[in-house]
């Protein structure tokens, strides 16, 4: 895996890719636990893991057992440990690039679909009290997982969002919170605020973010979301 093949252009960009979600939150648990002094788990899931092993390997790390033996930022350790490969070793693609494109630069605020989402979101109050309040809860909390799951309001610290090439990771899911994400936001618990700024901004963004779900989970696979400039 070429790591300069996921430099971004100049301004920031939101890309959705697809990851081990799974593998993600322990690495994620072992990066953290190593910042904190205590670097026997990330000893032991190396040893555990054969494919993370060999992929730090693959990208020169002699003896990948040991962090301090990795010289890279924590955000770049992550993004190439959970990152999900094809057969032929590069990215697997989960959008095509008209996809890649609407979800990349959505017009508001931060440019993120998912802040979009997070912001007029509302729970429809036309379905039975409890089925809206169940399905959108879940809706926000994975939108809050996969956009705040590596950064200060989680882990109090901001690492994650200064990797090598501006690479900004947000947080990721793993392939059932990508299904239970996708199944919820294709139901009807959820509404738009009437003070949405973008004229069926919502309907756009939820149409594109359950395509890419949804292209995910055949795939059976995560998604992590970064920004990258």
């Amino acid at each position: 895996m070429d790591l300069d093949q996921f430099e971004g252009g100049t301004p920031p960009f939101i890309t959705l890719d697809a990851c081990d979600g799974k593998r993600a939150e322990k690495v994620l648990t072992a990066l953290e636990a190593h910042s904190n002094g205590e670097t026997e788990e990330w000893t032991t899931l190396v040893n555990q893991d054969k494919v993370l092993e060999s992929r730090l390997k693959e990208q020169g790390i002699e003896v990948p057992q040991q962090r301090q033996n990795i010289p890279w930022d924590d955000a770049t350790v992550l993004f190439t440990a959970c990152i999900e490969l094809a057969s032929d070793g590069k990215p697997l693609v989960i959008a095509d690039g008209v996809l890649r494109e609407k979800i990349g630069r959505f017009p508001w605020g931060d440019g993120s679909l998912i802040s979009y989402m997070h912001e007029f979101i509302r729970p429809n109050n036309q379905l039975q009290k409890q089925k809206a309040i169940d399905g959108y809860e879940t809706i926000v909390n994975l939108l809050e997982v996969l956009s705040q799951r590596c950064g200060p309001a989680q882990l109090g610290h901001d690492r994650y969002q200064n990797g090598t090439a501006g690479m900004d990771i947000k947080g990721y899911l793993d392939n059932l919170q990508v299904r239970d994400l996708r199944l919820a936001l294709s139901g009807r618990s959820w509404s738009v605020t009437a003070e949405e700024v973008i004229d069926g901004g919502m309907r756009d963004v939820s149409k594109n973010l359950i395509a890419i779900l949804r292209a995910a989970e055949r795939r059976s696979v995560g998604v992590i979301l970064r920004t990258h400039s």
